[in-house]
């Protein structure tokens, strides 16, 4: 039952276009600056900088899962439909996780696509920081998504979990902006930030599917 939650929740994300417009944006913004930067002050200005613009391009893409998550508890609130799914033959606990699994692997898919394609037409990016940059991606991805998942099932509405998510990408700018150096240099702090967002994500997890069982 469990399979047949997440084949239908995949069904409903692959039927709505608004739900990919947020993963297209991030790269074509960044694309859009940095050639914009190029045009006007030359090449000489994003040097050394790749590095910086591949994991930033990464965490960009981390929030944009958030209205996934939105609509897969919040959006069956406001549909009135949550209560039937409460009322089907099925554990909440698997219903739980089959909306889960099928919201997780969007963002992360894109996040690493977006990632792969800024590394191969920068082959100036050595392979550790590119390894570094993909492991912050991942731990921007569960940390919002996690996030997205607790507000999605306190608020009644997807415009209010969405923008209430959203706010998450001010601090993670900040966090690349002050902390890149640092966490580019090597891989001991990406592995080190992925380790705890597993945890986090793991114990938000938990906290999540007792609320959704609970209701």
């Amino acid at each position: 039952m469990m399979l047949h939650v997440f084949k239908h929740e995949i069904r409903l994300i692959f039927r709505d276009p608004r739900f990919w417009i947020p993963f297209i944006i991030p790269p074509v913004i960044l694309a859009a600056s940095q050639g914009i930067a190029v045009s006007r002050y030359g090449g000489q200005i994003m040097e050394g900088m790749e590095g910086y613009m591949m994991l930033l391009l990464g965490c960009l893409m981390a929030p944009m899962g958030s209205p996934l998550a939105g609509d897969s508890f919040a959006g069956e609130r406001e549909r009135n439909s949550l209560e039937l799914l409460q009322l089907a033959p099925i554990a909440p606990a698997k219903l739980f996780w089959g909306k889960l699994l099928a919201i997780l692997p969007f963002p992360v898919v894109f996040a690493i696509l977006a990632q792969l394609g800024y590394w191969a037409s920068h082959s100036e990016i050595s392979t550790q920081v590119a390894v570094a940059s993909v492991l912050g991606a991942l731990s921007a991805v569960l940390l919002t998504t996690s996030f997205a998942l607790i507000v999605s099932l306190r608020v009644r509405t997807v415009r209010a979990a969405t923008h209430i998510t959203l706010f998450l990408i001010v601090p993670l700018l900040l966090m690349v902006q002050l902390g890149h150096e640092a966490f580019l240099s090597g891989l001991l702090v990406p592995v080190t930030t992925l380790a705890v967002s597993v945890v986090l994500t793991i114990l938000a997890t938990i906290m999540s599917m007792r609320k959704f069982v609970s209701m």
